[in-house]
């Protein structure tokens, strides 16, 4: 097995959280991030996702065909991390494995309750919010004769007089105090 394919609801605010935390850990395999019900989802894996609804549960498809639901999907995302493959290991002992079904059903299950509470919104929600802004776009003010710009003439332009380019700080440096 080689790589993975997340097929993961991209409106809930907590599977896109979980989605850039994975993006962002060493992998052992190739993780590919499809959103669930999508056109991609529907050709490479029809009948696992209905377009337009959102999926009830995490699905994993390994590159060999395994399909993972519910809490096996959780511990294959698990086990594809470096720093996690032991815990996945740990989670997949069926002494373990009826909690860990439990524990990830229930984050499953209130993933859109998880969000509210941790102000988490998908990338979906904030381009639908930001999408409904209508602002003029900004466009630059053309003077009717600009000066032309030359690169061996001196400057003569002054900064602003309360600008001081010549200040210099280091970190952990506070500023002088105003005169």
């Amino acid at each position: 097995m080689e790589r993975l394919y997340i097929l993961y609801d991209a409106r809930c605010g907590l599977c896109s959280w979980a989605k850039r935390w994975l993006m962002r850990q060493h992998a052992l395999l190739d993780l590919r991030f499809i959103p669930a019900g999508s056109a991609l989802s529907q050709r490479l894996f029809p009948g696992l996702s209905r377009p337009g609804e959102p999926p009830e549960e995490l699905v994993v498809v390994s590159d060999q065909g395994a399909v993972y639901r519910d809490g096996s999907a959780w511990i294959m995302c698990l086990f594809a991390l470096a720093a996690y493959r032991e815990w996945a290991n740990r989670l997949a002992h069926p002494l373990l494995r009826p909690m860990a079904r439990q524990a990830f059903s229930l984050l499953s299950k209130e993933r859109s309750r998880i969000s509210r509470w941790l102000s988490l919104a998908s990338d979906v929600e904030i381009a639908e919010t930001l999408g409904q802004i209508n602002l003029p776009a900004c466009t630059p003010s053309i003077p009717e004769n600009p000066a032309p710009l030359s690169s061996t003439a001196p400057s003569t332009a002054s900064p602003p007089p309360e600008a001081n380019h010549d200040v210099v700080f280091t970190l952990g440096e506070s500023p002088p105090a105003s005169p």
